[in-house]
């Protein structure tokens, strides 16, 4: 009964004025400060006890005003002083040391007990400016004392067995204040560890439940996308280039065949990821059904029609939203090769079979690739919206058609981290241009993989190569 009775007293006391504390360090700091005061009360109490066995009762004048002192903090903690406390119970030590240096001089070394007192401040407080003061008064005091010690004797001198007794003490004091200290610090260490890694443990739940929805996203906006495989049953000769930045895309690429027709484009929708994705949603969706639906074949006029529905399904936010996409659309007869192109901001490049001469609308460039100019304005919504051009042109047999985005021209990366631009790409891409398709493909991706080098990719990138 005694043994629960003292363990529930010794408990009350260790948190006392816990209930009253707001923060985790709060509470780190009212324990220490309940735990140390019980510890220094018993052994002043117990050396008080001591001395006055050996008839000297004049010590008791010094040790009990300091005994109460050092059982104050638990009290003032369960009032709710703890901030006045923790400045209390970072003095209170520290003037006990002065008096004891001053009482006892020299020999018996105190002033090295200051050291455990320095290191009070690093529990209690989280304040830069706070800590560094009292480190900095602690030292101050230090030498203080060291300079009265030897310029003045103690004011009592203690019988040998006395000395003998403080010493204990004294000596279990420090061994007290450092236990209580790395306890502190180990716990400070072992909560933080074990909250870091169920901090962790919940991230990596989270970040594998995004990714598992991302990777099904992806799923979803791959089912929007025709299969290579019938892009090249229509154009044998052809390739695809898609490397989104992420799991998925902003940038898509749209197949369509109706009778004699191809439909063949290079779509780059605002942002990349998540959000690039569901913008390229809706507007692939729009594309089918101006294909579909409405049965419309000039790509001008698709385009036209697309920016309508993309446009009125934004419309129902009742925020504005300007989202759209860049896009170079090829509607293809396979049968006359004749050609109709329109474009939203994307160009159409083309290299003419050797018979082929150049069309009015085309110009001659310095890489002889030729270029159709699109449109300069997004699908979606814009300040000054006008119809979208349709160009109309034909083809010898063995022409080569370029649709792309412009992830790839704006990659980072080279000897001096800079964009890898249009004019070398143009060079890149009619300097292969005899190569097979696939081949072509490949030169492309080394080409990109090695000029982007270490750096990140900074946008998803497509292109599209047609041989007619």
């Amino acid at each position: 009964m005694t043994k629960i009775y003292l363990y529930s007293v010794i408990k009350q006391i260790t948190f006392a004025g816990i209930r009253l504390t707001e923060t985790p360090h709060d509470r780190k700091s009212l324990l220490f400060m309940n735990k140390m005061s019980m510890v220094n009360t018993f052994l002043m109490l117990a050396f008080s006890i001591t001395v006055s066995f050996f008839g000297l009762y004049d010590i008791l004048y010094f040790t009990i005003p300091f005994m109460v002192l050092f059982a104050l903090p638990p009290y003032l903690n369960y009032k709710g002083q703890l901030f006045f406390c923790r400045y209390y119970f970072s003095i209170v030590p520290l003037c006990f040391l002065i008096a004891v240096c001053v009482h006892n001089g020299s020999m018996l070394g105190d002033k090295y007990l200051i050291l455990t007192t320095a290191t009070i401040p690093l529990i209690l407080f989280k304040h830069k400016k706070t800590i560094y003061g009292l480190f900095a008064a602690n030292v101050l005091v230090f030498f203080l004392v060291e300079w009265y010690q030897s310029a003045y004797p103690p004011v009592m001198n203690l019988p040998e067995f006395i000395t003998t007794q403080y010493f204990i003490y004294a000596q279990l004091t420090v061994f007290a204040v450092i236990f209580f200290v790395v306890q502190s610090f180990r716990k400070d260490s072992e909560e933080y560890e074990e909250e870091l890694e169920n901090k962790n443990k919940i991230i990596s739940e989270k970040n594998h439940e995004i990714t598992d929805s991302i990777v099904y996203a992806k799923r979803l906006q791959d089912a929007i996308m025709p299969p290579e495989k019938e892009i090249y049953d229509t154009i044998p000769e052809s390739f695809i280039l898609y490397k989104p930045k992420d799991i998925v895309a902003g940038d898509f690429y749209f197949a369509d065949s109706k009778g004699d027709y191809f439909f063949i484009a290079a779509a780059d929708c605002t942002g990349h990821g998540v959000p690039g994705a569901m913008v390229s949603m809706v507007c692939s969706n729009a594309l089918n059904r101006a294909v579909e639906e409405f049965g419309l074949v000039k790509p001008g006029e698709i385009l036209d029609k697309v920016t309508e529905m993309v446009v009125g399904t934004f419309k129902k936010s009742s925020k504005e939203i300007k989202d759209g996409m860049d896009i170079s659309l090829c509607v293809i007869n396979t049968k006359t090769r004749e050609i109709a192109w329109a474009g939203a901001n994307n160009p159409l490049w083309y290299i003419p079979s050797e018979s082929e001469k150049e069309t009015e609308e085309v110009t001659q460039a310095e890489t002889k690739i030729q270029e159709i100019t699109a449109t300069k304005q997004p699908v979606g919504k814009s300040e000054t919206y006008k119809s979208f051009t349709t160009h109309m042109f034909k083809l010898a047999k063995g022409s080569l058609l370029y649709l792309f985005t412009d992830g790839f021209a704006d990659q980072f990366g080279g000897p001096k981290g800079k964009k890898f631009k249009y004019k070398q790409l143009a060079e890149l891409i009619f300097s292969n241009r005899k190569l097979g398709m696939q081949e072509q493909k490949d030169t492309l991706e080394k080409a990109f993989t090695s000029w982007k080098g270490d750096l990140e990719q900074i946008d998803d990138v497509c292109i599209i190569g047609l041989r007619l």
